[in-house]
């Protein structure tokens, strides 16, 4: 059971192609010269919108908009099992900086809390650089930039057993490279084509922390609308999905 749980984690960790990344820290800002690092998993499950329709074996029109359609959601909306490992500082003035690792993406962000008695406003701006396509995409190669703005207001515990937070997350992203959209008739996916697409995303992240002293656990969930568009094999296409993003984490602060 250990073995197979392990390997399970591993082929997550290398799949590097899914979606989720989730924020897993709280609204308050870390101490100035206090750092965190963290590890979990997260999951990108699409409730509304799937790009599930079945191809034209005849390989016409409809079966060529059909596969470019799934391919775009799976290289911007990306649903799957996602490894999430971060590290975090705070600097002083109630900022804080990050670099976290989500499968699927490298996010370099930086925020201000800003107190509101026991509470705090939390604003911040992500970069990050993408990977659309990796082992686990057949062979697709597809790279991308985005940012994002999450908005937390959150509530902690004085000695910081406990955190809750919850707020907006809005995100836009670029994509562009090569796929492989499957070959009318044929098991073997066909040669490689062009793809460009845009990705707006507005969520809306609820988060809860736990632990004592240096070591929490931490559990969010992102309910997320999706609006993708672009090009694939110079075939226009577009989708608008809605997806959930739970997600969960140990986190270590020193």
């Amino acid at each position: 059971m250990i073995r197979r749980w392990a390997a399970w984690l591993l082929a997550s960790a290398c799949a590097g192609c899914h979606g989720g990344g989730p924020l897993l820290h709280p609204a308050h800002a870390l101490r100035p010269g206090t750092v965190s690092f963290g590890g979990g998993l997260s999951g990108e499950m699409v409730l509304a919108g799937a790009a599930t329709a079945p191809p034209d074996a005849s390989g016409g029109p409809t079966a060529t908009e059909g596969a470019a359609r799934r391919k775009l959601s799976e290289i911007a909306v990306a649903p799957g099992v996602a490894p999430w490992a971060s590290a975090r500082v705070g600097i002083e003035g109630d900022n804080e900086a990050g670099l976290t690792y989500t499968g699927r993406a490298l996010r370099l962000d930086g925020r201000h809390a800003f107190p509101i008695g026991e509470a705090a406003l939390s604003v911040g701006l992500g970069a990050s650089a993408l990977f659309a396509g990796g082992p686990g995409s057949e062979g697709s190669d597809v790279l991308g930039a985005g940012i994002d703005v999450p908005v937390l207001l959150g509530f902690r515990s004085d000695a910081d057993l406990y955190a809750l937070w919850f707020g907006p997350r809005l995100g836009l992203e670029l994509l562009g490279g090569e796929v492989r959209l499957p070959a009318a008739g044929a098991a073997a996916p066909g040669p490689l084509v062009d793809a460009s697409g845009q990705h707006l995303r507005v969520g809306f992240v609820l988060g809860v922390r736990g632990g004592f002293r240096h070591v929490h656990v931490a559990l969010e969930a992102t309910a997320t609308y999706h609006h993708a568009e672009g090009e694939i094999a110079g075939v226009p296409v577009a989708l608008d999905q809605g997806t959930v993003v739970p997600g969960g984490g140990l986190t270590v602060t020193f």
